[in-house]
Order: C-alpha cells, then sequence, then structure tokens
C-alpha cells in the first residue's frame, strides 16, 4: 500500500510541529497540521538559539542556508561576576570547529516564518483551528475543532506547548491524574526576554552573560548589532503548574528598571539596554521532563512532553530533535511495512511511539539537567553554586564546549533517510556517545590538552583562595561535590540542594 495512506495530525505549528511536517514530507508520509492561532509567527518578542544540533537537522531539510543569511556567528563570551571580575571564554569558537556549525541567535518568529513559508504543501497548514477534543476509533484517531471540522488519521501528535491540549486529552483518555502530573511540572524562576537595538562598542557575534545572587541576565549580539536578551530572576519559593503565580508585562517592567544601574559590560548599563528594547515580554520558567509521553497512538513532542530553561540554549533544538527521531521511525515502520504490503496495526503503532518517548526521555533528562544547573550557576542560587561559578569554572580552560560537546549536540539524532551534510565537523564522532576505540583515544588527547591549560590557570591564580574553597568543599558538602561532578559530566545526575 501506498506510505501516504498513512496519516499523521500534527497539533500546533510551533518549532516541533513545522520541523516534523518537513521531515514527513521528506518521508513522502501524509500529514495535517492544525494550528489554533491566526498565523505561526507572530512577534512575541522572543528569540532563539540555533545550535549545532538543530543545524544540521535543518540543513538535511534544505533549510539551513536561508536560515544562515539572517544570523551572524557566535565568537566569543564575556561572563561578568557581581564583586567586578570577568573572563572571556572561547567555547563557541571551539564548538563550531568541532561540529561544523555555529552557535547563533535570532528571532523566534523568523525561524518560524522560515519553517512555515517553505512547507512544500502549505496547504496542509490550517490556522485558525482549535483542536479541543481527541477521540480513539476503532482503526485510528479523530481530532475534533473548535470551528465543528474534525480530522482523522493513524497517530495524532501534540506539538502544542506547554500548555498542550493533546496532552490533556491523553491524560483523559488513559484516565491519568492531570492533577498529580501537573505536580511535577516545576517553576522556580521567570524570566524578561527581549530584543533590543544596536549599541555602541557592542560587536555582532559576542555573547554576555552576568551572574548575579538570585538573577541573571544572558544575552547575544546577533546580526547588524540587534541584541537578544534574557533576565531571569529566581522567585519567592518554587511553585508547581497550577500554583505558580501569574506573571505581567507590569512586573516585567517595574524589575527591569529597579536594575537599571547595574553593569552589564565595559561601561554600558542594564538600563542602556532596556532603554533600546524594541520589545519585550515576561514569562515563567517551567522546568519538567515528564515521565510519559504517549498513550496509545497519541504523543506528545517539544515543549508538550518537556520544558527546559533557555540557559543552554536548546530548547527548540530539542524540539526539531523530537521530530527528527518520530520522523525516523516512522519512516523505517512505514518502509518496512510497504515491502510486506500490510498496513501497521494501531498496536505496532503505539509500540513504537513509546520506543521513540523512551529513548528521546532518556536524552532529555540529561539535557533538562544540564540547562537546570546552568540556570541555578548563573543566579549563584547557594554555596555550592556560587564557589564553582566564580572559582572554578573560570579556570577550568575548555570544560564549557566539552560539556557542550558531550552533553548536548553530540548524543543528538540527524534524519536518518537523508544523506549527512558535508559540513559537519569531527565532533559528531569524538564526542559521540558512541565511538570506535580510536576515536575515544582522539577525545582523551583533547581532554589531556585542556586538563593541562585549566592547570596552568589555576596554579596562576590565587593558591590560597582556591585551597581555601577546596577545604570548605570537603568539609562542608563533600557528597553534594562529588554528586555535582559526576552530574556536571554525565548530564544525567539530578541534585536537589
Amino acid at each position: 500500500m501506498d506510505k501516504k495512506s498513512f496519516r499523521v495530525i500534527i497539533v500546533g505549528g510551533s518549532i516541533a510541529g513545522l520541523t516534523l511536517a518537513h521531515c514527513l514530507d521528506r518521508a513522502q508520509i501524509d500529514y495535517v497540521i492544525l494550528e489554533r492561532r491566526a498565523e505561526v509567527a507572530p512577534q512575541e518578542g522572543a528569540s532563539l538559539g540555533i545550535m549545532p544540533n538543530g543545524a544540521r537537522i535543518l540543513q538535511q531539510l534544505g533549510l539551513y542556508s536561508k536560515l544562515e543569511e539572517l544570523i551572524h556567528p557566535l565568537k566569543e563570551a564575556h561572563l561578568n561576576y557581581p564583586d567586578g571580575f570577568s573572563y572571556t571564554s572561547q567555547y563557541p569558537r571551539l564548538l563550531r570547529e568541532r561540529f561544523g556549525y555555529p552557535l547563533a541567535f535570532l528571532d523566534r518568529q523568523k525561524v518560524l516564518e522560515l519553517l512555515g513559508a517553505s512547507l512544500p504543501c502549505p496547504d496542509k497548514l490550517h490556522v485558525n483551528t482549535k483542536v479541543f477534543r481527541v477521540d480513539e476509533l476503532a482503526d485510528g484517531l479523530r481530532v475534533h475543532t473548535a470551528s465543528g471540522a474534525c480530522y482523522d488519521g493513524d497517530i495524532v501528535v501534540g506539538a502544542d506547548g506547554v500548555h498542550s491540549v493533546v496532552r490533556q486529552e491523553m491524560w483523559r483518555l488513559s484516565g491519568t491524574s492531570s492533577t498529580h502530573e501537573k505536580k511535577r511540572m516545576r517553576v522556580e524562576y521567570a524570566c524578561v526576554f527581549g530584543i533590543s537595538s544596536a549599541l555602541p562598542n557592542l560587536p555582532a557575534g559576542e555573547q554576555i552573560t552576568c551572574y548575579n545572587k538570585g538573577w541573571s541576565i544572558l544575552s547575544v549580539v546577533g546580526k547588524n548589532g540587534r541584541l537578544y536578551w534574557f533576565l531571569f530572576y529566581k522567585l519567592d519559593r518554587k511553585y508547581d503548574y497550577m500554583t505558580a503565580p501569574r506573571v505581567s508585562t507590569e512586573d516585567a517592567v517595574r524589575r527591569c528598571s529597579a536594575l537599571a544601574a547595574e553593569p552589564f559590560w565595559q561601561d554600558i548599563t542594564f538600563g542602556d539596554v532596556w532603554g533600546a528594547r524594541e520589545t519585550f515580554n515576561v514569562t515563567r520558567l517551567d522546568e519538567y521532563v515528564l515521565p510519559e509521553w504517549t498513550y496509545g497512538n497519541i504523543i506528545c513532542i517539544g515543549d508538550s512532553a518537556h520544558k527546559i530553561a533557555p540557559h543552554t540554549g536548546q530548547g527548540a533544538n530539542c524540539a526539531m530533535e523530537d521530530a527528527t527521531a518520530l520522523a525516523n521511525a516512522l519512516h523505517q515502520a512505514l518502509q518496512h511495512n510497504l515491502e510486506r504490503n500490510y498496513r501497521p496495526s494501531p498496536a505496532e503503532t503505539s509500540q513504537l511511539l513509546k520506543s521513540v518517548a523512551a529513548a528521546r526521555r532518556a536524552r532529555m533528562s540529561g539535557v533538562a539537567h544540564s540547562a537546570k544547573m546552568s540556570t541555578r550557576l548563573q543566579a549563584l542560587d547557594g554555596l555550592l553554586c556560587r564557589l564553582v561559578a566564580r572559582y572554578y569554572f573560570p579556570y577550568a580552560g575548555e570544560m564549557l564546549a566539552d560539556l557542550a560537546s558531550k552533553g548536548i549536540a553530540a548524543g543528538a539524532p540527524m534524519v536518518r533517510y537523508l544523506p549527512v551534510p558535508e559540513r559537519s565537523g569531527p565532533g559528531w564522532d569524538i564526542f559521540g556517545r558512541e565511538k570506535k576505540k580510536t576515536k575515544k583515544n582522539e577525545k582523551n588527547s583533547i581532554k589531556n590538552k585542556t586538563t593541562r591549560s585549566s592547570l596552568g590557570r589555576v596554579l596562576s591564580s590565587s593558591i590560597a583562595t582556591l585551597a581555601s574553597i577546596a577545604l570548605i568543599c570537603l568539609l562542608w558538602f563533600p557528597a553534594q561535590l562529588a554528586a555535582f561532578s559526576r552530574s556536571m559530566t554525565r548530564g544525567s545526575l539530578t541534585v536537589d540542594w
């Protein structure tokens, strides 16, 4: 039978949903996208990072060259501390050398525009189509919309974000307590994010991170000097999805105005950044990787299944990964069944979705933990984070690049049924989870060089200060320090301080 008789209903014209549509089109699998808004690319003041794992997928889909015209590659990162100390890291350059793609930030709207406008079959995208119910049929699923239209398909993919209707319907159909599940979705920080016009002495391609107790600033200077910035701040206590307070633009204005005199970079204050704003918004930061992403032939991907803090720039990239992994599995299964001349049963399809979710959940647990650690390190959240952020990372050589290489970029999937881009760098193999012995030796060589470089920097710093810190760490919290070290290298251990 023709593979196009198998139909995927994508709920949500998000990064995840639109990327999945492109992947399915290249696999010749039928789909429809149902988007509740009037357009897929509204301007909401948001920006996003394109990391090597997302860039490689976009290039496989033939989209990266267009996106590359909109970005300015990140070259270096400046990190500032409240005591006036600062240092510069070359990790963006190292990642580009290792993986073949630069780190870059741009308007989220521009990425959505690119994904939406380049759909080969634009008639498959239905805007102003609000989904409110999903029903199971004997041989598939039916999606009901507010307009009264219904859509039938073999699987339903929830790519509809943090407040996912598909996820809610999945819980309803499975008899799962939504209250219990929503308590897993933690909220401890909020974020004011915006885009500002170019400022003097801020060249394109620079990242500026300001560490502060209880709050932090992450910013990137993009093409033509446009400044993409995030102001993170810790809430008064830990909340869950249901109890988290609403954050308003009025709150954002008060908070940003109060921090106007705070140093940003060199002689620039945050007030200068705030005063040059073109657009801004505010949101709470939900943090979760849900334990169940599927029920029957329903699967959630992207923010409907996992939400991470923006500090590592991986939110959109991991959404692309989800879409890619799902498309890979569907392509393999449908090609296999095409040769056997029969349609996969709902039970077989359900098992396929479970396998995809299990693999993605395992990877996302590590990625989410890295983002969680970055959030708390930059906000100097607790004594251990303050010590590590101020007295360890500045002297750790290429550690930032190594952590990103091993824990984030190299474990990423790509579209298996499309050619590997020629520009992919050696880091995908050297830092990959599965590698040959020769690759392990090559990686160890890099690590040894990094260790020697780091040791030199440490020895040239204040030995008395570092010795005092080491003594404090050993006496006060040896177990936590050991756990921190393991979690940073493995990217998979959750430590709650």
